[in-house]
C-alpha cells in the first residue's frame, strides 16, 4: 500500500514551469515603494507620489513622476544624453530643450523580459508639431514611448489636461550584460525659440524582470523531482 502519491511527469513539469519561470527582479525599488528614489539616480524635476497626486499607482502605493514644468528642470538635452549614456544627438537632434530622467544600472541575462507600466501626460496642444514633447525609456539605446499626439485621453488630473493612460511595455533582452535602465520626459521645440513653458510628464511604476531558465535547467529540475518521487515510492 503506497503511503505517498506518485506525481506524474506532467504534474512535475507544471510545477516547475509554473513556479521557476518567474524569478525575482533585478531592479531595486522597482515600484518606488520606499517612497523615494532609493537605488535610482535622478536629474531634473522628479518626485515619488501616491494616489493623492491625482493618478492612481499601478502597483502598491507609489509611482515615479517625471515632469518638465516651466523651466524648473534646469537639465538640457545634451545634459540628459550624458546622464543616460546616450549617443550625442539622440535628444538634441529632436529639438529637446530640457527634461527630467531617472536611471539605474541592472544586470540582465539573455532572454530576460523587462516590463513596466507608464503613462504620458501633457498640456501641449497636439496640433503644434513643433512642440512635440515626449516620454521615453533607455535600455541599450533610446526608445520613445509616446508624444503629444498620442495623449488623446482627457485627464482628470488638474495639472495636466491629457494623457495616454497607464500602459505596459515589455522588452526581451537579447544578450547578457550590465545595462543602464532609464526613463525620461522632455520638452521639444523644433523652432529653436527655446520654448519650455508647457508641462509634460511621464509616470513610471511596476517595473519587473522575468527570467526564463534554459531548457536543460528545466529538464534537470523536472527529472530530479520525478526520480525523487519514484525513489520514495520504492522505499514504501
Amino acid at each position: 500500500m503506497l503511503k505517498l502519491t506518485l506525481l506524474t511527469l506532467s504534474s512535475v513539469a507544471a510545477l516547475v514551469f509554473g513556479d521557476v519561470l518567474k524569478v525575482s527582479a533585478a531592479v531595486l525599488n522597482s515600484s518606488f515603494e520606499s517612497g523615494n528614489f532609493q537605488s535610482w539616480s535622478t536629474a531634473g524635476q522628479v518626485t515619488v507620489e501616491d494616489a493623492n497626486f491625482g493618478v492612481t499607482p499601478q502597483d502598491g502605493t507609489y509611482q515615479a513622476v517625471l515632469e518638465t514644468l516651466q523651466d524648473t528642470t534646469g537639465v538640457g538635452g545634451s545634459d540628459l544624453e550624458n546622464f543616460l549614456g546616450l549617443t550625442v544627438g539622440s535628444l538634441t537632434d529632436l529639438g529637446v530643450t530640457e527634461g527630467s530622467a531617472i536611471k539605474q544600472t541592472v544586470t540582465l541575462k539573455a532572454g530576460d523580459i523587462i516590463s513596466f507600466s507608464w503613462n504620458f501626460l501633457t498640456d501641449q496642444d497636439p496640433s503644434e508639431n513643433s512642440y512635440n514633447d515626449l516620454g521615453f525609456f533607455v535600455l541599450n539605446g533610446f526608445t520613445p514611448l509616446a508624444d503629444t499626439t498620442e495623449a488623446a485621453n482627457l485627464s482628470l488630473f488638474t495639472r495636466l489636461s491629457r494623457e495616454t493612460g497607464y500602459k505596459t511595455a515589455s522588452i526581451t533582452v537579447q544578450a547578457a550584460g550590465i545595462y543602464l535602465l532609464g526613463f525620461g520626459v522632455v520638452d521639444v521645440d523644433k523652432t529653436d525659440s527655446g520654448d519650455t513653458a508647457v508641462n509634460s510628464a511621464l509616470l513610471i511604476d511596476n517595473i519587473s524582470v522575468t527570467s526564463v531558465p534554459e531548457p536543460l535547467t528545466l529538464l534537470g529540475v523536472a527529472t530530479a523531482a520525478l526520480l525523487g518521487t519514484v525513489f520514495k515510492r520504492n522505499l514504501s
